[in-house]
This record gives structure tokens, sequence and C-alpha cells, in this order.
């Protein structure tokens, strides 16, 4: 999930300045009733990767809306370019995204039960595991006492040999083409009245049809608000279990960084 990890944006409790009982609570600073044609961009910056995401789209930015999405992905292991259809409600979001996968160094392992991190690396010789794939991502969100319970499903379809297993980037564990399953859910703590800061943790569960086993991860997750427009995120998923002993660089789920919103109405 990069962010789209935890799907949509954990629910905020009502804001101090709201706080008369006969106020709507306030979820977000995006906030808002009005719908209007809109261009905005979305860029997350972090250890180590970028990932800005440009949406043309109808309703309220960041909060309820459908749009075309265009996305470019880098890390320190591999690039996507993404084009897709969203439709975001203010708890639910709905994404549809064909990408192409370029990785630095990966490549197609040679059939086995087990993999380590030497045999999907491409300076082990090989060929470079470049693939589509065609995804969709349904996120649902859900205030919970002081916080919110956030669960994600991603369906994948990889358009590779399927007698050819490949690493998947994005659910960083080696799948059988053409299909694989992330699933991930959790709870974050809302800290404070206005719950500008949240803690809680997540568990991952990644279905491998044709592998001898499936993986299963689990961490802690940690969002800041820092601005309406900014928001710093620190996720670590480490492997429970799994047929794979890919190690920490890539078996494991992990990002730190900070994501900021710009969003243009007509």
């Amino acid at each position: 999930m990069g962010l789209g990890l935890l799907g949509a944006a954990p629910a905020r409790a009502e804001s101090p300045e709201r706080a008369d009982d006969d106020a709507p609570k306030r979820y977000s600073a995006w906030q808002s009733d009005r719908a209007t044609p809109f261009v905005s961009l979305a860029t997350d910056l972090g250890i180590v990767y970028a990932r800005p995401r440009l949406t043309i789209g109808y309703g309220a930015p960041f909060w309820n809306y459908v749009g075309l999405e265009v996305t470019a992905f880098t890390t320190n292991s591999f690039a996507q370019p993404s084009i897709g259809w969203r439709a975001s409600l203010p708890f639910l979001d709905v994404i549809l995204t064909g990408r192409e996968v370029y990785p630095y160094r990966r490549r197609f392992p040679t059939p086995k039960e087990h993999y380590d991190w030497r045999d999907i690396h491409l300076d082990t010789g090989g060929r470079r595991s470049v693939y589509r794939a065609i995804d969709l991502e349904v996120g649902a969100v859900a205030p919970v006492l002081h916080g919110g319970v956030f669960l994600n499903a991603r369906p994948v379809v990889v358009d590779a040999p399927p007698d050819s297993p490949l690493y998947e980037e994005v659910l960083r564990a080696v799948m059988v083409p053409p299909f694989a399953l992330g699933l991930r859910g959790g709870y974050l703590y809302g800290i404070g009245e206005s719950q500008d800061w949240k803690v809680g943790g997540m568990l991952e569960y990644v279905v491998l049809p044709g592998r001898p086993a499936n993986v299963t991860r689990a961490g802690p997750v940690a969002i800041v608000t820092l601005a309406k427009s900014l928001d710093g995120f620190a996720a670590f998923s480490f492997v429970v279990s799994s047929p794979d002993s890919l190690g920490i660089e890539d078996g494991t789920y992990a990002f730190l960084g900070v994501l900021h919103r710009w969003a243009g109405r007509f």
C-alpha cells in the first residue's frame, strides 16, 4: 500500500473548536459538502521512495469524489508508472489501477519451494522481472472508540509467464502468476482531543496461490497530522510466517515519510 497501505485516512475526532454538541463532527480538514471539478496532487516522500499522484476528478478532493488518477512511483528497488480510476467516499475507497513495474535489481527466479534474497536479485544472474499488473484496491475505515479501524483488500492480476514466479513489489512476496491477494487491517488510536497523533498496529495476510504457504506480517503504525496539507507516516510490518526467507530488506513492509496534499477547484 506506499501509503495505500492504510486505505482511506483513519477517522478524526471532532476538533476542539467544533465542540458544540449541535455542530457536525469534523473527520478531516478536507471535509466538504461542495462538489466541483478539481485537480489534486498528493505527493509521498520518504526513505527511500517518492510517489506523486495526480487526480482529475469531480466532488470534494481528498474526501468524496470520483476521478482519473495518474501515479509515478519510485523506490530504491523499482519504478512504477500507473493509471487508474478512483471512487472515494468519506469511509470507503475503491481504486482500479493498471501499472507497469520495472525492477532495478530483481529477476525471475527458478521455480522452487523456498526462496531467499539471492534467488530474486538480478546481480546473481537471470532475466529482469519486468511485468504488468492490474489491481483492484478496496479500503474501508470506521471510527471506533477514540480512533479508527481500517481494512484493505488488494487482488492483483499479473501479466507474466505462468511458469515464472516473480517478486511482486507492492505485495512484497514471491508469487506464481497470474493472481495474488493482499489483505490488511488494523486499528489506530487517536491521541488528544483533535487526534493529530494516531498510533496503533496492523496485520497483513498475503494469499499466494501455487505457493506452499501464504505470508503473514504484523507491526506498528503511526500517523501525525502536521497541517491540513501535510501528514507524517511510519510503519514496520515484520514477517510472522512465510514460505520464504527474504530478509528484512525484501521480506518486510516498512515506510517512513510525509504526505503533502494540494487541490484546485474549478
